[in-house]
């Protein structure tokens, strides 16, 4: 059966089938009107048996050319010679069904009538030979049909699958760009405070292992739960604090429900890191951070707010300056195409950066509102 099924599309036969049935149904119907209201005298029994041997024929017939069909497709044989075959075949059609009816009828007829019988077969296939030659065309019309289209399906879906990939692939790069950049500022946060207080160094080693088990349990999540994000970005403002004492303060702002939203894995540090490297200047010696999640409408917007040094660079020179916000802009337009918005902007003494995309919840979410 599996050997049959590589040769046969039982699907194309199926339609094939269906559509000559129509055909031969649309042709009975008419044949008995006229033998009913126009006085011919034929057989019933007869008439019924040779369209249903009729449609038999025609079926099986075409189960051939949907294998040539398919056999000239894959060896890419040339278009004339394409025409000429179906052409041929065409032809073929009438001379095929009317010879194995002809065949049939040998069984129960004499020799003497035997020459009459095949003289009237060949004057009804030259009288239907129009006929058979547009049932022919249309049917396989329909073959290539088919195929076309079966081919631009399985076209587009290995298209979706590469784009997905390559997706996937881009987005596993940006995280390879991502944790080695937060890691290093880390280690040198770590660094500078070693000769200065040697317990505080101690304790971020300690955070900073906490933190790197929770990433890299993480690392090959595209998407995480916002509670999950959450709790890494705490262990995260933990090492900040620890380096930065009072100089520093953080609070966070969630609007309730939203803890099993998926959001882009280590979205939040990248911003962060961003608001303490460049934020202390001799002038601003103190740094607040407010981190703001809300829904609004079908989408999440994420607002972080920090006092400190104000940015004079547009976000599209910012994009081409640093690692932190090109890579937080590159995963958010892989993951979410348009449909994503991100800003960076001076605000009453405050740089702001907002990130708003579509909300999406988890699995575990979904299956806790269906219990």
């Amino acid at each position: 059966m599996r050997n049959l099924k590589k040769h046969i599309d039982f699907k194309l036969i199926g339609i094939l089938s269906l559509v000559y049935a129509v055909f031969v149904i649309i042709y009975s119907f008419k044949n008995a009107y006229l033998r009913i209201y126009h006085g011919r005298d034929t057989a019933w029994g007869n008439f019924i048996f040779g369209n249903v041997l009729d449609w038999c024929l025609i079926t099986v017939f075409m189960i051939f050319i949907a294998m040539t069909t398919k056999y000239l497709f894959v060896k890419k044989v040339k278009f004339l010679h394409i025409v000429i075959i179906h052409l041929f075949f065409s032809f073929f059609i009438g001379a095929f069904t009317l010879g194995i009816s002809w065949g049939i009828d040998l069984l129960s007829t004499t020799e003497a009538d035997m020459k009459n019988d095949l003289s009237d077969m060949v004057i009804h296939f030259i009288r239907l030979i129009d006929l058979h030659f547009l049932i022919y065309i249309s049917l396989v019309t329909i073959i290539y049909m088919y195929y076309y289209f079966k081919k631009t399906q399985e076209s587009e879906l290995r298209t979706i699958k590469l784009q997905d990939k390559l997706s996937q692939a881009h987005l596993r790069f940006l995280q390879t760009q991502m944790h080695p950049h937060f890691l290093f500022n880390t280690l040198n946060g770590i660094h500078s405070l070693i000769d200065i207080n040697t317990e505080k160094s101690k304790t971020m080693i300690v955070d900073l292992g906490d933190l790197l088990r929770n990433v890299l349990d993480k690392k090959d999540q595209n998407l995480i739960e916002l509670q999950e994000e959450l709790d890494i970005l705490k262990k995260y403002i933990h090492i900040k604090k620890t380096r930065f004492s009072d100089q520093l303060t953080f609070t966070i702002d969630v609007e309730d429900s939203l803890e099993n939203v998926l959001v882009p894995n280590m979205i939040l540090q990248p911003i962060i890191e961003n608001a303490t490297k460049h934020g202390y200047s001799n002038v601003h010696k103190t740094i607040d951070v407010n981190i703001s999640i809300k829904k609004a409408k079908e989408k999440l917007k994420i607002k972080i707010e920090n006092t400190g040094k104000q940015i004079n660079e547009s976000l599209f020179a910012l994009l081409k300056k640093g690692n932190g916000i090109s890579n937080i802009n590159e995963r958010l337009k892989t993951l979410y195409k348009t449909e994503y918005d991100l800003k960076i902007y001076n605000h009453e003494s405050r740089v702001i950066t907002e990130i708003i995309f579509p909300i999406q919840y988890s699995i575990s979410e979904i299956s806790e509102d269906y219990q």
